[in-house]
């Protein structure tokens, strides 16, 4: 193997027999070594395929000063996402969860843990992409013996989500989960339940299903059909006064907050979740 760059003592892009690029790593392994060197293989700790040019400068930056054990996991936790959610991420999640947790292993060893106030939201929400987080976070506590709370699976979660969408050129994650948040709080608050108490998950995933693909809507401004006016509509907003007395209110407090505007007809389709949550459940 042939050093193509050397990033620091223990870290080096290689070029190996079958002239493929990669990231080998071990302890002085590339001490006192220039490019076009030749590397002591029998010191090889990791080795790791090279990711694509246009974010192979911004990991030689990363790789200099983080321990390559952080990029192992890493790359574990992208390969299981993967394998989890059925779909390939871009590579430049490997860089920003190397440095994410790097980042949160030396601020725990401070004594410092950041909390995530969207933690239940996005565990609700992206529950596939919350249990790598988990995985992450055992994978953390093997190689370093370091315990994150549960908030930094949430945090790893949306790290993998921004990914997704960002290949999808879709919507601001962040942004999507607070108006979820913000949408369950008020039904939470008109109500005087606690939504995290559900006894009933088949109404109460529904609810949550529907106001994910609502948000959605709105955000992308791709409406149900407006009928302000139809029988249907108006037959719920009778039938269920509480209901829609909640909606109403939260669809105003939602404009005056996000300038978004919800239709009666996407108002009728709430109420009638929110009924069905309410009455299948015990809080």
């Amino acid at each position: 193997m042939i050093i193509k760059q050397s990033l620091n003592n223990n870290v080096a892009f290689v070029i190996n027999d079958q002239n493929n690029e990669m990231i080998v790593s071990g302890t002085g392994i590339a001490f006192g070594k220039h490019k076009g060197d030749e590397i002591d293989e029998s010191k090889i700790q990791y080795y790791f395929p090279i990711i694509p040019s246009e974010v192979a400068d911004g990991l030689a930056k990363l790789l200099a000063d983080i321990p390559i054990e952080y990029y192992a996991i890493a790359n574990d936790v992208v390969d299981k996402a993967e394998e989890t959610l059925k779909l390939k991420l871009n590579d430049s999640i490997l860089i920003s969860l190397t440095d994410h947790m790097y980042g949160a292993v030396k601020q725990k060893e401070k004594g410092i843990e950041i909390s995530n106030p969207l933690h239940w939201d996005i565990k609700q929400l992206y529950y596939k992409e919350y249990s790598v987080g988990l995985f992450a976070l055992k994978l953390i506590k093997n190689f370093f013996n370091v315990d994150l709370n549960n908030d930094e699976a949430a945090t790893i979660a949306l790290h993998l989500v921004n990914c997704e969408t960002t290949k999808k050129k879709d919507l601001d994650t962040y942004k999507f989960v607070e108006m979820v948040h913000w949408i369950m709080k008020k039904t939470e608050e008109y109500f005087q339940i606690d939504l995290s108490k559900s006894t009933d998950p088949i109404y109460y995933q529904r609810f949550i299903t529907h106001i994910r693909f609502f948000i959605q809507r709105v955000l992308k401004k791709n409406y149900h059909p407006s009928e302000p006016d139809s029988q249907l509509t108006n037959l719920i907003m009778v039938k269920y006064p509480k209901e829609k007395d909640c909606v109403v209110t939260l669809s105003d407090k939602f404009y005056k907050k996000y300038g978004l505007k919800i239709s009666k007809e996407e108002q009728s389709y709430l109420i009638l979740h929110i009924h069905n949550m309410i009455k299948h459940n015990k809080f």
